[in-house]
């Protein structure tokens, strides 16, 4: 049996390998830095997030069954990674509704949405514009709202 003799590796071979990064003081950014899933950024929000606020944008209705199938529905997605494949050119644009998606996502209104957003429905079709996606229009109950912030901002 050949008998092999240990080696210790060389600082500059170990440094090559390791890649500090400084202390931050930020501990919200760190934290959202080294989520690594969903459930740990779910974690992030309820530890930032009111508890009300939290209970109803996490929860679901009745006895959560339609939440807990759509959560194995999305645990049972396997991707099967494909490697070697050109992708400097990824095009996911397609056509939602007769117009343009740079992404084929939508934004629905919910209500409620001043719990997460100081704006509420005011700022969700906003967002979708600015990455041409489709937005649909505010809910009944907000839209009278809506008509008049828009009416006020545009006599400034």
């Amino acid at each position: 049996m050949v008998r092999m003799q240990r080696q210790l590796p060389q600082p500059s071979e170990l440094f090559q390998l390791l890649k500090f990064r400084r202390p931050s003081l930020r501990v919200g950014q760190t934290r959202l830095r080294n989520a690594q899933s969903i459930e740990d950024l779910r974690d992030l929000a309820r530890w930032r997030t009111p508890a009300a606020a939290f209970d109803y944008t996490d929860g679901a209705a009745d006895e959560e069954i339609s939440m807990a199938r759509s959560r194995q529905a999305f645990q049972d997605i396997e991707f099967h990674p494909s490697i070697l494949r050109d992708v400097s050119r990824v095009d996911t644009s397609c056509e939602v509704f007769g117009g343009p998606s740079a992404l084929p996502f939508g934004i629905a209104p919910t209500g409620f949405t001043r719990l997460m957003q100081t704006e509420g429905e005011r700022a969700a079709p906003g967002s979708p514009s600015a990455y041409r996606r489709w937005a649909p229009p505010p809910s009944r109950t907000s839209a009278p709202r809506i008509r008049r912030a828009a009416t006020s901002s545009s006599s400034m």
